[in-house]
């Protein structure tokens, strides 16, 4: 399967949280997210556009590996895989052990709706600031565009899609 998403920072969610519910938007919850990005010793992924990492959010967490970006118009698509961890500290501590090494974390708040069949993230990143993010998890990347320029256009949402990734925004930040 492919995420396909857009994602464009704003000013405020605000308006944008206020528009989901006035058009009947479905609301599903509101987490703080710990997301621990972790670097291969067999290849640098930064290199090679990929990402492994555990989030962690409200008892739940995840690891989750995503493949390189296939870069489109509007939006990215990338393989994505995800299974539940019941343990996060040990799987980060065999990470370790193994030779990966954490390159970075990434903290926010995330307020999840679902809209127009596709899943409205309402994001607030420590030291970035506001996002929206628009995904779509599928195996048909082409009509996907389509739904997440819609929902754009329902929502009045402005700006540019920005085709990185927090981690990379948190870490071009860093290097700065």
């Amino acid at each position: 399967m492919f995420e396909v998403e857009a994602k464009i920072k704003v000013g405020s969610t605000g308006p944008i949280r206020t528009r989901l519910i006035e058009k009947g938007a479905v609301f599903g919850k509101k987490s703080r997210q710990t997301d621990t990005y972790f670097n291969s010793p067999f290849r640098d992924f930064a290199k090679s556009d990929e990402a492994l990492r555990i989030r962690s959010e409200d008892g739940f967490s995840e690891i989750t590996y995503k493949g390189p970006k296939v870069r489109g118009t509007g939006a990215k698509a990338r393989e994505e895989f995800n299974v539940e961890v019941s343990d996060p500290k040990n799987l980060a501590e065999i990470l370790t052990k193994i030779g990966f090494f954490r390159s970075a974390e990434v903290f926010k708040t995330r307020e999840e709706f679902r809209f127009m069949e596709t899943n409205v993230a309402l994001d607030s990143v420590d030291n970035l600031g506001e996002f929206i993010e628009i995904e779509v998890i599928t195996d048909d990347r082409e009509s996907t565009l389509e739904k997440i320029e819609n929902v754009r256009k329902e929502l009045e949402i402005t700006g540019e899609h920005i085709p990185e990734s927090y981690l990379e925004m948190i870490l071009n930040r860093i290097n700065k």
